[in-house]
């Protein structure tokens, strides 16, 4: 009978060493996005290439944006919750066309089986160098320190 709850104790521990590591992925929603074009988020123009999405731990609506290895942060961005009636088993990605030569928006972000998402912020159009172009708003005045 000890030998029995040795070898149960062990698989127990095991299994415990093990599982978080595996769900890992469910618990950020880890994403990897391969863009062909540049892609507008907030006030960051990504350029062609991979991505990795992930949602920061202790904020569900805050999505941390890296390099296609994880290795380098580009982007750190607050959105709010939003939903969708069909949670498929595909990643979503909602992505505006691009308007003349200004690239394309990302809109939004389900994981797979999710029907909550994250919604972006839509910031004013990027310029063709990767800045944002900011314009007054009605009733305020351009000063030397503006």
């Amino acid at each position: 009978m000890t030998r029995f709850r040795m070898t149960l104790a062990t698989l127990g521990m095991l299994s415990a060493h093990f599982v978080p590591g595996a769900r890992a992925d469910e618990w950020n929603k880890e994403t990897h996005l391969t863009i062909n074009v540049p892609l507008q988020i907030e006030d960051t123009v990504l350029p062609p290439g991979e991505y990795v999405f992930k949602l920061v731990e202790t904020d569900r609506d805050i999505v941390s944006i890296f390099n296609s290895d994880g290795t380098r942060l580009e982007t750190t961005i607050m959105g709010w919750s939003t939903y969708r009636a069909d949670a498929g088993d595909k990643k979503l990605f909602t992505i505006s066309d691009p308007h003349g030569s200004q690239p394309a928006t990302l809109q939004a972000w389900f994981y797979p089986g999710d029907n909550v998402g994250v919604e972006f912020p839509t910031a004013k159009r990027a310029s063709g160098d990767g800045h944002v172009s900011r314009t007054k708003d009605k009733g305020q005045n351009a000063g030397k320190g503006d």
